[in-house]
């Protein structure tokens, strides 16, 4: 009876759990109906307001809410955000040196996972046009990656999600802008809200430095367009937006390159040659001082004269932003980071350089926004650091594996050898530190998060290429202030000419008043003769006045050949000087904008005669703008027709131009003109290659002509230095500035004609194109051998510097504490200096690239001709060097007339050491080694022998240069003498290759 009483009560608490358990569950689902995923829109936004950027008041891309007493930033997303493609723009807008340059972008899309949203950038570096399968497989295998991700914190009134931008934007700024940023103490600089993109800008301290910057974000949509991608063709140059398409099965077609272009189309496509639909538009910054404005207006506009051809009239406007009426400002309200609009921005930061970088569609390569960074450096600058400008000099041109050689064998290094002794460990340590990357080439430390800071900058790890640090600007610097040296010195001279001619005049003056005292009749005739003149002067004012005019029209036309009246002056250099050089460097960084890259054979079109015998008038003197070219300087006493600088775009660009912006559908009549002279065409990386025409700095069809030209006129300025150039009451500093402005010259010519020995012509020509050229062509043994004995002659010899003691004794220099003390010695190390050019010379000749290609070309030049060959290269360096131990001492020598002068027994032991490093098998550094290796031992074995017939002369011999052949002799015999144990682990105790270098000198 008890069981059957407690039955029931054993089965209601076995079922309380699960009654307990629905009751729960009832209750938390009525729970969450009452409370929403997020709280009320309302309730976040207490507090916030509104922006409002616009006049209409139209819905704005994102929806901005600003809370001012602690700048606080809320945004509410477009309601189709996920099916919508952005675009972030990034720009340091202030506290850099740089400020205002582009710092990358992001192409991007939202992604919602339940409360979060997810900043993700979509694979667009691998894809597939092909079939489904291949589609799907990519899609599976290639995903999109997460940039950031930040909670909703509530669901705007738009029924779109609502995130904190400050978490965003200034929490997680280094996966921006790699840049930790103090998030209490920061300020919003720009919120504006527009309907196609929105544009925030904070300001905040970093904090690593402290350093109070302002980052800007340009949010915008990736239009939506009927813009048709067109393909690249190595044939011209263009920047490009590339991608690997696997759906494609032929190896030459998986690669996908498009041109990166602007969308230009025509507003009546009826018309020959019709207005544009949507022009492009720079606006020229506030910041651009008002003397220079003219000037950079001119060289923006340059590039109509191209799109005129393919159809489009005023293809580019230019708009001035100007806020120097308060009351009418003009385009103030327009922010240059904002990415509907394209700036050319001024900086004041004592830099030389100018950059032209813009941002592209990684779909497409359309072009949305560009902007030109111009600094004022390259104006200001009177002279360039010596170990700054003398290495890229000397290094110009070396490919990553001379980096890798050099980075092995220091003393080869330009960048050591040219650098002041205090600094020479920590350059060479440096260089070691990065040598595992291509040697340290520029172009392997490309870093592609910010613009400007690097040459190779926008050309890797970019869908969308780029123009990164552009050096245009920094190769005016040297020759502006060559120019300015110029200029100095004939002020100088023309006012010694008119003190001379106003004593000859005083003395005519004196001799006509003896003779005529008194002759009252001849007298009177003077005066009535002066009155006549006087009439005449008075009839021909009006004709005079013509000839200014005509005079001024024909200098902004570019006519430059009278010096007798400088004009005005702009920052103490004639306005027809330095206004035609800003046009022409910014109109070089338009073209970049414009999607085109450099073109540095763009200066060999035209031989000096041509260029300055007034038969080009006003055709540019260059095939292109793109290229670094010098100042066409004069030299003295030679009669100068051309232009200084390029005076409009050249016959590349407009082919160029047509190529990329034409209508026509059939684009194979364009290419074909590849072959035509004045379309020759090579960029950066051909500078790494044998072709000497693909150069920065150099000019002219015949540039051994131009590197004679600029060595008379370092010539010229070195005669002048101490009498002319340094004035009463100027620093000896100057003389040395002076001097080195020289030296810069001189190792451009010489280092400029290096190149041409072991080159060839690189053409990119494709079969069948109209006069096709073969791909590789040798350069022709006369013109090799030319080049080299130009270098040997104006490295190798003493009187090449123009060095006397008198001014090596006035090569003073300022001693400011802090300004550089370390780096400038008071006396002038004229021995380490010159060391320097000759070693760095020695590297450019002896270098791996150089013997290797001599070598090669030996083969790829027919059997019955002319070549210039590895014996006779390293024959004719070593004959140079070494060409007192030829002759006989003919009477003796003492330490102060030594046999062979210091700067000599120098350059001797230098090449003793290139010829010992050969000779090692250590020096492999190509298939070429073995030859280079037998030669340079029998090289060695030859100034063996020179030297035991020198030293049997010893009794004529001075001290300093017998012990110098002595030990020349004692180090070619250890050399010789080097014993080398290979393959160790194989004889035994394991272990790696040993290699005993016992001709090295302590």
């Amino acid at each position: 009876m008890m069981r059957m009483k407690l039955l029931p009560t054993v089965l209601l608490f076995s079922l309380v759990p699960g009654i307990w358990a629905n009751i729960a569950s009832a209750e938390d689902q009525a729970e969450k109906k009452k409370k929403p995923d997020f709280p009320p829109h309302k309730e976040v936004l207490e507090g916030y307001e509104k922006v409002v950027s616009t006049m209409d008041g139209k819905p704005s891309l994102y929806t901005l809410w600003l809370r001012k007493k602690d700048n606080q930033v809320l945004a509410e997303l477009p309601k189709s955000f996920s099916k919508q493609k952005h675009f972030i723009a990034l720009t340091v807008a202030s506290g850099e040196h740089f400020a205002g340059l582009q710092a990358g972008e992001k192409y991007v899309r939202w992604e919602r996972y339940d409360k979060r949203l997810a900043l993700i950038a979509p694979n667009v570096s691998v894809r597939s046009t092909g079939d489904p399968e291949s589609r799907d497989s990519v899609k599976r295998l290639y995903t999109d990656r997460l940039i950031a991700e930040v909670p909703i914190v509530t669901i705007g009134p738009k029924g779109a999600p609502v995130i904190d931008l400050d978490a965003l934007l200034v929490g997680q700024a280094a996966k921006f802008f790699r840049a930790s940023l103090n998030s209490k103490l920061i300020k919003v600089k720009t919120l504006k809200a527009f309907p196609e993109n929105v544009e925030i800008a904070f300001e905040a301290p970093s904090s690593t430095d402290g350093q109070i910057k302002t980052y800007h974000y340009s949010i915008s949509l990736i239009p939506k367009n009927s813009y048709k991608p067109r393909i690249a063709d190595q044939r011209i140059g263009y920047f490009v937006t590339s991608y690997t398409d696997l759906g494609k099965y032929k190896e030459d077609d998986k690669r996908t390159r498009y041109i990166n272009r602007w969308q230009l189309e025509k507003a009546d496509p009826s018309l020959k040659l019709s207005p544009p639909k949507n022009p492009i538009v720079f606006y020229i910054e506030h910041t651009t001082p008002r003397r220079y404005r003219y000037w950079v207006k001119e060289g923006i506009l340059y590039w109509n004269k191209a799109f005129e051809k393919v159809g489009i009239r005023d293809a580019i406007e230019v708009r001035q932003q100007d806020n120097s009426d308060p009351k009418n400002p003009k385009h103030m309200e327009k922010d240059p980071e904002d990415v509907r609009y394209n700036f050319v921005r001024w900086l004041n930061n004592d830099i030389g350089t100018a950059i032209g970088p813009s941002r592209v569609n990684p779909l497409t390569g359309q072009i949305l926004d560009a902007d030109i960074v111009l600094t004022d450096g390259w104006i200001r600058h009177f002279e360039r650091q010596y170990n700054e400008i003398m290495p890229k000099l000397a290094m110009e041109g070396f490919s990553p594996q001379t980096m890798s050689w050099l980075s092995k064998h220091p003393d080869w290094d330009p960048r050591i050898r040219l650098a002041p002794p205090a600094k020479r460990e920590k350059i060479a340590h440096e260089i070691a530190r990065n040598a595992h990357n291509h040697g340290g080439h520029p172009a392997a430390n490309a870093d592609p998060y910010f613009l400007g800071d690097d040459e190779y900058d926008g050309l890797f790890g970019h869908t969308s290429q780029k123009n990164g640090l552009c050096l245009a600007a920094e190769g005016k610097a040297l020759d502006l202030a060559l120019l300015r040296m110029n200029l100095e010195l004939a002020a100088i001279a023309a006012e010694k000419e008119k003190e001379e001619k106003d004593k000859d005049d005083d003395k005519d003056k004196d001799g006509d008043e003896k003779d005529g005292d008194d002759k009252d009749g001849d007298e009177k005739d003077e005066d009535e003769k002066d009155e006549d003149e006087k009439d005449e002067d008075e009839d021909q004012d009006g004709d005079e006045k013509d000839e200014d005019e005509d005079k001024d029209g024909d200098e902004k036309d570019g006519d430059e050949n009278d010096d007798a009246d400088e004009g005005q002056k702009l920052d103490g250099i004639p306005e027809r000087f330095v206004g035609p050089l800003l046009a022409e460097l910014v109109a070089h960084e338009v073209g970049h904008t414009l999607g085109l890259r450099h073109n540095f054979k763009a200066s060999m079109i035209y031989d000096l005669k041509t260029i300055n015998s007034g038969e080009l008038k006003d055709k540019p003197h260059a095939g292109s703008v793109m290229d670094y070219l010098p100042i066409n300087m004069p030299v003295e006493g030679c009669e100068h027709h051309g232009h200084y600088t390029m005076n409009s775009i050249g016959p590349y660009d407009m082919w160029a131009i047509e190529y990329g912006y034409t209508f026509e559908k059939d684009l194979k009549p364009i290419l074909a003109r590849v072959a035509e002279p004045e379309l020759i065409f090579g960029t950066d990386e051909d500078t790494w290659g044998p072709d000497p025409r693909a150069r920065r700095y150099d000019f002219s069809k015949n540039p051994l002509e131009y590197a004679k030209g600029q060595l008379e006129l370092a010539d010229y300025h070195r005669q002048r230095l101490l009498q002319e150039f340094v004035k009463d009451g100027d620093s000896w500093a100057k003389a040395r500035r002076g001097y080195e402005l020289t030296l810069h010259l001189q190792m451009r010519a010489v280092g400029m004609m290096a190149n041409w020995v072991g080159g060839a012509y690189i053409h990119r020509d494709k079969k069948g194109d109209k006069e096709g050229r073969v791909p590789i062509e040798v350069v022709s043994a006369d013109k090799q051998r030319e080049a080299l004995k130009f270098v040997i002659v104006n490295t190798f010899q003493d009187d090449a510097f123009g060095l006397s003691p008198d001014l090596l004794r006035h090569l003073g220099a300022d001693q400011w504490w802090g300004e550089g003390f370390w780096d400038a010695e008071v006396d002038w190390p004229v021995h380490d200096r010159i060391m320097g050019i000759q070693a760095s010379i020695l590297t450019a000749l002896m270098r791996s690239d150089t013997l290797r290609q001599v070598y090669d070309n030996e083969m790829r030049t027919l059997a019955d001709e002319d070549a210039l060959t590895l014996p006779e290269l390293l024959d004719t360096i070593s004959d140079a060097i070494w060409s007192e131990l030829s002759q006989k001492p003919t009477e003796k020598a003492t330490s102060r007339k030594p046999w062979i002068s210091s700067l000599r027994a120098n350059l001797q032991r230098e090449h003793l050491n290139r010829l010992i490093d050969l000779n090692l098998s250590e020096s492999t550094f190509s298939a070429a080694y073995r030859p280079i290796s037998n030669l340079a031992q029998m090289r060695l074995r030859h100034i063996q022998d020179q030297v035991a017939v020198a030293i049997e002369q010893k009794a004529l011999l001075d001290p300093y240069t017998l012990a110098h052949l002595q030990q020349v002799q004692m180090r070619i015999e250890k050399a010789l003498d080097a014993q080398y144990i290979l393959n160790a682990d194989k004889i035994g105790g394991g272990g790696s290759t040993i290699i005993l270098r016992l001709g090295e000198e302590e």
